[in-house]
């Protein structure tokens, strides 16, 4: 459970991702409605922001390799 703290903390995508998983679970809470499709909803967001991380390069480390082979 640290690991995915960790990655909230650091990645904005994650974060952005447990918000959205937060306000779809109210929603679903308020009208009372908890099927499979509800569940699966409120959980996507979270479970895809989590994935999709690996494959996007962050801007900072971009920026440090870019700096890091102008320097000789």
């Amino acid at each position: 459970m640290s690991e995915i703290g960790k990655r909230i903390w650091n990645e904005p995508a994650v974060f952005i991702g447990l918000l959205t998983s937060i306000i779809l679970a109210l929603i679903a809470w308020v009208n009372g409605s908890w099927n499979t499709s509800d569940i699966i909803g409120v959980i996507a967001p979270l479970v895809s922001s989590l994935g999709i991380r690996q494959f996007v390069t962050p801007t900072t480390k971009l920026e440090d390799q870019v700096v890091s082979e102008k320097v000789p």
